[in-house]
């Protein structure tokens, strides 16, 4: 089985690894797409695609596939859907089920041309209560125990260079 997860991942936490964790236990393949990966520099989208796939590599290593996905700027239609799932099927022969954290409006994203054999899991964001913002707003405050609580040890080391770029930006 394959699985699908799309995220910008501005600043990978546990939520994050909650959902991809689980695509890796019930799937032979992962792949996660990087959204946005053409932005950085902002208050939204301030750490590049290659910081936020190096942390998530810190993690997984070859156990998922890592890749960019930049913006289309079609917002929540099949366009958008489409352009994912065609993007998907460069690196699986199929997607099995796409995984994504407590917005049900991402199923809406897919055609039916493309998602009539696809499976979708939504997580409910409650279970682990954290944003990428609040962990963005926590290490500007230099709140190293919210970071240190919401984000997984072997990214801590890099606590210093993603303090040094919200800084920059903020």
């Amino acid at each position: 089985m394959n699985g699908l997860i799309l995220g910008r991942f501005q600043l990978f936490h546990k939520g994050h690894q909650q959902l991809i964790d689980k695509a890796l236990s019930e799937c032979d393949k992962v792949l996660v797409f990087i959204g946005s990966a053409e932005k950085s520099g902002t208050k939204q989208n301030p750490f590049t695609y290659e910081l936020r796939a190096k942390l998530i590599n810190e993690i997984y290593g070859d156990k998922i596939i890592l890749k960019p996905l930049n913006d289309l700027g079609v917002g929540n239609v099949h366009a958008w859907g489409d352009y994912v799932f065609k993007n998907a099927l460069k690196y699986l022969d199929r997607v099995d089920i796409i995984y994504f954290g407590g917005e049900v409006k991402h199923e809406l994203w897919y055609s039916e041309e493309y998602s009539k054999n696809t499976k979708f899991e939504v997580f409910d964001r409650k279970e682990i209560p954290i944003s990428a913002s609040l962990i963005r707003e926590a290490i500007i405050n230099d709140d190293y125990n919210t970071f240190e609580k919401f984000t997984d040890p072997k990214i801590h080391k890099f606590y210093d260079e993603l303090k040094n770029i919200l800084c920059k930006i903020n």
